[in-house]
């Protein structure tokens, strides 16, 4: 019989929250998104105790992302923000059959940044899931 111990990562999209801060990397200000990382402790695969869980704020626009302690998280964690109050928009715009220009678009200043250029659709995609954005809000450019 074979026995399995040991620990388990479960990693959860809390979601745009708070206020807006100035990111570190791109020097620009926007509404973070918040990851929870728990960590378990499993017995042959079925979690038997939590360990720890921290959280980590995620930049829309560079994909930056930083440790948040967890009470300065209680304190965010209040207050939620919808789509309409966001501030960006992911937008995927066709240079060729097969390649985008991965571009997000600030919403008040009618700024475009580009993000990457000449990406395939699963690149862009995946960008979004690490920025905290969700796929079916991108915004496709022909």
């Amino acid at each position: 019989m074979v026995i399995f111990w040991g620990t388990e990562d479960r990693i959860k999209r809390v979601g745009f929250r708070g206020d807006k801060i100035k990111c570190e990397n791109c020097h620009k200000s926007y509404i973070p998104c918040y990851y929870r990382r728990t960590v378990y402790d499993h017995f042959c695969a079925i979690p038997v105790s939590e360990i720890t869980h921290t959280y980590k704020s995620v930049c829309p626009i560079c994909g930056y992302n930083q440790f948040v302690q967890t009470f300065r998280f209680t304190e965010i964690a209040n207050t939620t923000v919808t789509k309409e109050m966001q501030d960006i928009s992911y937008i995927a715009v066709q240079k060729d059959k097969h390649k985008y220009d991965f571009v997000a678009m600030d919403n008040l200043t009618q700024e475009q940044i580009l993000i990457a250029p000449n990406v395939s659709m699963f690149d862009i995609k995946e960008g979004i899931r690490r920025r905290g954005g969700k796929t079916k809000d991108l915004i496709i450019v022909v």
